[in-house]
């Protein structure tokens, strides 16, 4: 094999592996959904998200919260507050690190 089928092999095990890693990662935030007793149970509340540090991975997060957060921007998750919906929690990872966390004020959401 020359050198630049090898790195061609080489890519190709790349690409493998972090198909296979977001693939597992998937099925465990499923998993940890499917654990919830009750649908509302996957999102955040006061006291998980003074439980989230930064430095947390986004698995270690959604360990806490009990389900993934929705993606509003590149590496930007939030998550609905479990009991009134007056308040969001949004989450900003870097390389699946948090580094930033902050308490998002909702207005009403009626559609009346």
């Amino acid at each position: 094999m020359n050198k630049r089928g090898f790195y061609v092999f080489l890519s190709i095990c790349l690409v493998m592996l972090l198909a296979m890693l977001i693939t597992a990662c998937q099925d465990e935030v499923l998993e940890i959904e499917e654990s919830n007793t009750y649908a509302w149970q996957k999102y955040m509340n006061d006291k998980e998200y003074e439980e989230v540090k930064e430095g947390m991975s986004y698995l270690e997060v959604v360990q806490i919260s009990g389900g993934a957060g929705q993606e509003i921007d590149n590496g930007t998750y939030e998550w609905n507050d479990e009991i009134l919906l007056t308040k969001g929690y949004r989450l900003k990872f870097e390389d699946d690190v948090l580094v930033k966390k902050e308490v998002v004020e909702r207005k009403g959401n009626s559609k009346r």
